[in-house]
Formats: C-alpha cells, structure tokens, sequence
C-alpha cells in the first residue's frame, strides 16, 4: 500500500499519524481493547488468529504513543479500537480517517461509533449480529403433520432448491440490503456451502407428502475449519405459503437437538430487522453485539 506508506510519512510531521504494527502485537491489543467478541468465538487464541489474516495493521499514534488501532486494508477499515487511557472516540475517527484519506469502507463498527461515522458522510449498509445457542437433544419438536424430510447432500437438485430460497427470501430484510441474487447465484451459493458443511452436514429439506414439493430447507453442519468445532446454519428459509405452520421452528429444533452428537453449540448470523430474529430467540439463541459495515456516501468517494 504505497500511497498509505506515503501518507504515513507525511503525517509524521503532525500530531497524529499512522505508523505500521507488528502482527501479533497488534492481534493481543485488538483482542483486549475491542471491548467485544463480534464473531462470539469465546476462544483467546481464536480471537487472535481471527485478526491475523492480513498483516496490514496500523497504530494510530498521537505524539508518539500508541492510542489506537485498526486493519487499513485497501480502502477499508476492519477491527478498529482505542488504547487507554485516550478515550475521545471524536478524535480518534476523526484523526483515522484524516490520516487514510483513500478509506471507502468501515466494517465491524459497533453501535457507539455509528452516530459519530453518519456525522462524516457514512451510511450503514447493514447491521448484523452472530447468535448461538446450546446443543440439546431434548431441544425438538415434532414435524408438523403432512410434512417429512430429506437429507440435503451435493446430490440433491440445486435448481428445485433454488425456488424455495428465491421466494423464501423475496421482500426481506437481506434482499433489501445485499440485493436480490438471480438464480444461478443461489444455485452456485447452496453448492458452495453444502461443501463448506461436507466435514459433517446436517443440511435437510422438508417435502410436502402430497405432492413431494419442497416447502422448506435448512443448510448447516461443522466446517473442518469452523473454530471450537461449534456448528453453523448457513441458509434457513421456508416458502411464504407455507409460512406460519411452525415449519421454521421445527428446523431450527431440529438442528439443535442433531448437533448434541456433535457439538456443544449452533451459530448463526442475522441482519438486524430479519423478522426471524424473533423465532431465534424463541428456540434458545442468545444474540452477541450489533455491528455496523458503513461506507462513505457516492458524492464522497
């Protein structure tokens, strides 16, 4: 990043500036300083390891000492956070985003520092949140009456599928803020994560036995690479007609009670304003902190 290099340098000569991290250093202070577990991984060393995928970390030094830090990678912000005792958040955003004048993106932004980000011209794109739940055999429920279900491998008909999450999610909060996918992208989505979930699947669908149609599915499973081994719902959607049957709950139970031989925990993450938050939290999740992925406005790139 040489035009950043450069701009360090330059900034040097004032009272705030940039100034290049050692990575592990710099993963320990962002652990300890961030004052959350965004992803929940409830792991010291998953935490570090989390921070330590580029090493483009940068102190924000004010007179010579550290008082914050943050990833500038390219053009967008990650995993930013102040050192105490400095605490005037106003300075620190202000002085970060003078000191990278090419910053587009801020992504991980917790809900105090979104007032202050809006005041600079950003907009939110979205506010998500990652929640879990226990594992529990207990924790299930019977299917509703005229429904089965299907194991749902990479054999399965991706195309049929499809339907069930382009109508599943029609009008929703997701397509509202990341857009509506075409079928081709759903279908290239759901084989990617089937394979993400290979390690152990515990993906299915729900058929209505009259007609063998697919009414709803549930992707999940423990990724080889998942940390602490924790399982993951990945897509979860039912069609609208078939809404209000209770069909979601029993998927969401379903997954709970199939991962105890497995896991001691299921994760998912949520756009805040999905309606389906309300039925997470009804089964048993607990929802971590909100964050915030903003970008400057159009006029100001």
């Amino acid at each position: 990043m040489p035009e950043l290099e450069t701009k360090i340098e330059e900034n040097k000569m004032t009272e705030y500036y940039l100034e290049k991290a050692n990575i592990d250093l710099f993963a320990v202070y962002q652990v300890v300083y961030s004052n959350s577990d965004i992803e929940m991984w409830y792991d010291w060393n998953t935490r570090l390891n989390d921070t330590k995928f580029t090493d483009q970390c940068y102190w924000l030094m004010l007179e010579g000492r550290k008082i914050g830090g943050a990833i500038i990678n390219n053009d967008t912000v990650m995993y930013p956070f102040i050192i105490p005792p400095f605490s005037d958040k106003h300075s620190f955003w202000d002085s970060l985003l003078k000191c990278s004048n090419k910053i587009k993106h801020i992504n991980g932004v917790l809900q105090d520092d979104v007032n202050i980000l809006l005041s600079y011209g950003l907009k939110v794109n979205s506010i998500r949140q990652i929640m879990c739940c226990p594992t529990d055999a207990s924790n299930k429920i019977d299917i509703p009456f005229g429904l089965s279900i299907q194991e749902l491998n990479d054999s399965v008909n991706f195309k049929e599928l499809s339907e069930v999450v382009l109508k599943g999610y029609a009008g929703g909060i997701d397509h509202e803020v990341f857009g509506a996918p075409n079928e081709d992208e759903v279908i290239k989505d759901l084989g990617y994560l089937i394979q993400v979930y290979k390690h152990i699947n515990l993906s299915f669908y729900v058929i209505n036995e009259i007609d063998q149609k697919v009414v709803g599915l549930c992707i999940a499973g423990i990724s080889e690479n998942m940390p602490l081994g924790f399982a993951e719902i990945g897509e979860i959607c039912v069609l609208p007609q078939y809404r209000n049957k209770g069909i979601a709950e029993f998927m969401l139970r379903h997954i709970i009670s199939t991962a105890f031989d497995h896991t001691q925990v299921v994760k998912l993450c949520v756009t805040v304003g999905n309606q389906a938050e309300k039925l997470y939290r009804k089964v048993g999740f607990q929802a971590g902190v909100r964050f915030a992925n903003l970008s400057r406005r159009a006029m100001e790139l």
